[in-house]
């Protein structure tokens, strides 16, 4: 004896998804990737800019570290800088030098608030970062020791 089963009549809506459900949902998930894509792209920027500022940074501390070691008395890049020209936004002689490509430290010595001191500001200006980190300033007091 053969068993025959009959099959349930679908309901109105159960058939699954039409034609236009899909594309409305290919729409959104295409819209989705491609604003990740976008934020990935500014992530990326921003999280060069970090790196090039830190490495900025570094190199401001450096430079401070170096000026620390000289006399204040014989040294020509811890003496007082001439007021023309700024020598931290051009090169001038004794006040500036490249540590790294597209990275350059300038920085301006000036009078401490007593004796044997000097208030020094060195500036990186770092062309390798696209906004944040492009220049550095790090200013401090120096002691002949």
């Amino acid at each position: 004896m053969a068993r025959f089963r009959l099959r349930k009549a679908k309901a109105p809506g159960e058939g699954g998804f039409s034609l236009i459900e899909a594309l409305i949902a290919m729409l959104v998930v295409t819209v989705g990737l491609v604003s990740m894509a976008q934020l990935m792209a500014v992530t990326t920027v921003s999280f060069a800019d970090a790196r090039e500022a830190s490495i900025a940074t570094q190199q401001a501390q450096a430079k401070i570290d170096e000026l620390m070691k000289l006399d204040l008395s014989s040294a020509p890049a811890v003496q007082i800088t001439p007021v023309s020209p700024d020598s931290l936004t051009q090169n001038v002689t004794n006040y500036y030098d490249t540590p790294l490509t597209g990275v350059t430290r300038r920085w301006r010595v000036e009078a401490g608030p007593v004796s044997d001191t000097r208030l020094v500001t060195v500036r990186v200006v770092n062309a390798r970062a696209h906004q944040y980190g492009a220049t550095i300033d790090l200013t401090t007091i120096i002691r002949q020791w």
